[in-house]
Formats: structure tokens, C-alpha cells, sequence
């Protein structure tokens, strides 16, 4: 076997692990990308996944308890909205304050941290002895369920290949998928049997499970490189190849150089809305106010929608059952569609889909027919949700992504809060179908703006896609072929 050959064909190689290559932030992104799916990407995936899983769970099972609290607390829908709102405010503080904390201090610890402070707030709430303690203790939880939504994919899409990061996208979406799929299950065993509270205070052990699990992740190879720490980065990349190798035969693919150079100049907050790359950041916050202000309406308001249309609490939330599964082929299948279609074409397809679902579910007068195109609303907002948080973190450089993603995200919250507060007053004045009209407006301008700004990102690289250059390209540039 040739010396260079042998210096490539596995992580059991010493020349490999120590080559001037292997400790630069090229040579640690082109190791990173030719690695095979593989056991450990499944178990990172599951780990740093799940909470995602108690972010929608939490979200829907809150929706179920304001259902609950019309009766016991004897509050409107301008009430209920106002206290979504509040909620959706700790979401926005989170999601800002998330990425200058992953930033500078690594994404394992905040993962780690955020998501045992949720755990510990969200089980306070079955304290509150009315709905002021419960807004105060919902706001609390909701930062934490913020950091923990936007530094989970940033972190995740540093380890993925970039060939593979579509699907494996979708999967990590997946755990979004399943907590909206059994949150109205839950609702349903467990509110008419033991109430709201215990219901919101049986999520506690299992967050805190996770957490623990959390101390055997690796931290981010692309943040340590960022960070200077090159010896750290190896250490955990050799790490990685060694398991991959494990569970695929012992023999990895040759590491090929990136053909993109690696940007190694320091990065600073303020490029985010740099002139070059402006433009780019006010269409991401466009979407995510758009996709996030209709899917947290949607999902806390239905039981309370479907109750006003006269379906008892037990009907609404089985309604809500059949409706909520159509987030699981939407979260899951947006990511071979992103590989395949590409994240800008994709994200279009899905908002026109959202449009014309929602509108028609405003429209709908037969529970046959509410339920469809419920459904299918369900199902455009997971494509949706897939296609943001796959496309987002592809678009800024590492030192940055966190930030730029949580300061996207807090624009998604934005988006809830206010449509959540229209929802308070379109439900009682107008009903459902107004408050649809209104997102419609929202997601044409949206469509817009992606066909004349956003660029494509299929099948390239982090590094590729996070540069000013790249980012800036025309929007009508040729994609690179996805492998």
C-alpha cells in the first residue's frame, strides 16, 4: 500500500491523527465530511435530540392545559393568548441570549445546563395556584426551551457530512415530530385522570434523564478549532473516526481536501448584518417570524379552536390526534426533499402549502374535512420547521452560528407572540378564517423574498455556504451536485 494511502486508510493511523492536515480547520472539515453514517451519529443524534422532543411536547401539552384552565381559572381566548404570549417571551430572551453563550463557551455546556433548568421550571408550573404564578413560572421555562432549540442544530450540523445533513436533518426533526405526535395522547391519558398539573409535572424525570446523558457528548470539533483549541479538536475528531470505524468495519474512506478554503480570519457578531450579507439575514428573519408565528398559533391554539367550534375537551384533543400526526412524515420527510429538491425550492413549496391547507381549514365545516386540512396544515408547517433549521445554520460562519441562529429564532418567537395576541382578537371578532388571512399575507411575502434572495446551499460544505461570498452569491447561481 502506498505511504499515503496508509496514512489516510483509518483513524488507527498515527501518521493520520498527527499530520500537519489533520489539526487545520480544512484538513479537520474534509475528515469530518467523507465519514459514513454510522452508530455513533445515531447516538449523538438521539442524545442531543431528545430535547427537541420535550420542546414540542411541552408546547402542545401547554396548548391541552389552557383548554383546562378556560373552565378553572374561567378565562377567555384574549387571556389565553396573552398568556402564550408571555411564554413565547421567554422563548425570544432564550433564543438571544443562547448564541452568545454557546459562542463563547462551547455548545455541550449550554445543551447540558439549559435543558436541566428546563426541567426544573416546566415541573414548577403544577405549583401555580393561579394563571399570574403560572405566567411568571411559563416564562422561565420557555428560555430554557429557547437555548435549547437553537444550539442543538447548530451543534448536530457541525458533526454531519455535509452530503448527509438534509437527512439527517429530518431525523433530528424527527424528536419535534413524535413530542407533537404524543403530546395530545398524553393530554388525553393523563388530563381527565390526573389533571393539568401532574400532566405538566410528569415531563421533569425524563428531562433531567437527558440532561444527564448529556456530560458524554463530545463538544463541537468546529467550535474548538474556532476557539484556537486545535489539539482539543483533534483529540475529539480521532475519537470520532476510532467509533465510526468500530461500527463500520475498521476502515474509513481517504480524506479528500475540501475544495473551498477554510475561512481563518477572526469573525466578529457584527457580520451578521454586514452590507454582504444583510440581505440574507432579514429573509432568514422573515421565515422564521412567518413559519414559527403560524406553527406556535396553530399548535397552542387548535384544542381551544376546535372547543369554540363546540367539540368537548375529550373530541378536540382526539381531533387533535389524528391532525397532530401530520407532523411526523412532514418533520421526517423534509429532509430527503431538502437533499433532493434543495432547502430554497423546498422552503417555497411549504409555505405555499401552509397557505393554502390553513385557509382552507378556516373555511372547513365538517369535522371530515377539518381534519384534513388540518392535517395537511400539520404537515407543510413540519416541511417548514425541517427546512429552517437545516438552512440556517448553513449560512454563517462557525465562530457566529449560534448567534445568528438564536437572533433568528427570537424572530420566530416574535412572530408567535403576535399572532398569538391576533388570535385573541380575530378568534372572538371574526373567527378562525380571519386570523389564516392574516398569516396568508406573511407567507406570500416570504415566498417572495426567498426567490429573490435566498441562495442555494445543496451538497455544499459548512465552510462553503457560511462564507460573505457564497452567501451573497445570486440567488439563481447553480447548485453543487448533492453526492
Amino acid at each position: 500500500m502506498p505511504r499515503n494511502a496508509r496514512a489516510t486508510a483509518g483513524p488507527f493511523s498515527r501518521k493520520q491523527r498527527i499530520s500537519s492536515m489533520s489539526i487545520t480547520a480544512q484538513g479537520l472539515v474534509a475528515r469530518i465530511d467523507r465519514l459514513p453514517p454510522s452508530r455513533f451519529h445515531i447516538q449523538v443524534l438521539i442524545i442531543a435530540g431528545l430535547s427537541l422532543f420535550f420542546d414540542t411536547l411541552d408546547t402542545a401539552v401547554t396548548g391541552f392545559a389552557f383548554a383546562a384552565f378556560r373552565t378553572e381559572w374561567n378565562l377567555g381566548p384574549l387571556a389565553l393568548g396573552v398568556t402564550s404570549a408571555i411564554g413565547l417571551s421567554g422563548y425570544l430572551l432564550g433564543s438571544l441570549v443562547v448564541g452568545f453563550v454557546a459562542d463563547r463557551f462551547g455548545r455541550k455546556a449550554v445543551m447540558t445546563w439549559s435543558l436541566g433548568l428546563y426541567s426544573l421550571f416546566s415541573a414548577s408550573r403544577a405549583l401555580s395556584g393561579g394563571i399570574e404564578v403560572f405566567c411568571l413560572l411559563n416564562f422561565f421555562t420557555w428560555i430554557f426551551v429557547g437555548m435549547e432549540s437553537c444550539v442543538v442544530p447548530p451543534y448536530l450540523a457541525e458533526l454531519w457530512p455535509s452530503r448527509l445533513r438534509g437527512r439527517f436533518n429530518g431525523w433530528m426533526m424527527a424528536f419535534f415530530a413524535v413530542g407533537i405526535a404524543l403530546s395530545p395522547i398524553w393530554a388525553l391519558l393523563l388530563i381527565p385522570t390526573v389533571g393539568w398539573r401532574w400532566t405538566l409535572a410528569l415531563t421533569f424525570p425524563f428531562a433531567l434523564l437527558i440532561g444527564l446523558m448529556r456530560t458524554f457528548l463530545p463538544e463541537s470539533p468546529r467550535w474548538l478549532m474556532s476557539q484556537g483549541r486545535t489539539e482539543e479538536a483533534e483529540r475529539i475528531v480521532a475519537s470520532i473516526e476510532a467509533r465510526v470505524a468500530r461500527s463500520t468495519g475498521g476502515t474509513l474512506p481517504p480524506v479528500v481536501p475540501v475544495a473551498a478554503p477554510v475561512n481563518t480570519r477572526p469573525v466578529s457578531r457584527r457580520e451578521i448584518i454586514a452590507p454582504a450579507i444583510l440581505p440574507v439575514t432579514l429573509m432568514l428573519w422573515l421565515v422564521w417570524f412567518t413559519e414559527y408565528g403560524v406553527l406556535y398559533t396553530f399548535q397552542s391554539v387548535l384544542p381551544t379552536l376546535l372547543a369554540m367550534d363546540g367539540f368537548s375537551i375529550v373530541r378536540s384533543t382526539e381531533f387533535t390526534v389524528v391532525i397532530f400526526s401530520g407532523f411526523i412524515p412532514g418533520y421526517i420527510g423534509a429532509g430527503y426533499f431538502l437533499d433532493l429538491v434543495g432547502r430554497k425550492y423546498w422552503l417555497m413549496i411549504c409555505f405555499a402549502g401552509i397557505g393554502i391547507s390553513s385557509t382552507l381549514f378556516g373555511l372547513a365545516n365538517t369535522p371530515a374535512t377539518i381534519m384534513a386540512c388540518a392535517w395537511f396544515t400539520a404537515f407543510f408547517l413540519g416541511n417548514g420547521s425541517t427546512c429552517i433549521y437545516t438552512y440556517t445554520p448553513e449560512l454563517y460562519p462557525t465562530e457566529i452560528r449560534t448567534t445568528a441562529m438564536g437572533m433568528a429564532s427570537a424572530w420566530g418567537r416574535v412572530g408567535g407572540i403576535l399572532l398569538l395576541l391576533a388570535f385573541g382578537i380575530f378568534a372572538v371578532l371574526h373567527g378562525r378564517l380571519a386570523l389564516f388571512l392574516v398569516s396568508d399575507g406573511l407567507l406570500i411575502a416570504s415566498i417572495i423574498v426567498v426567490a429573490l434572495v435566498g441562495p442555494n446551499t445543496k451538497g455544499k460544505t459548512l465552510e462553503a455556504t457560511s462564507s460573505a461570498r457564497d452567501v451573497a452569491a445570486p440567488a439563481n447561481a447553480v447548485e453543487a451536485p448533492a453526492e
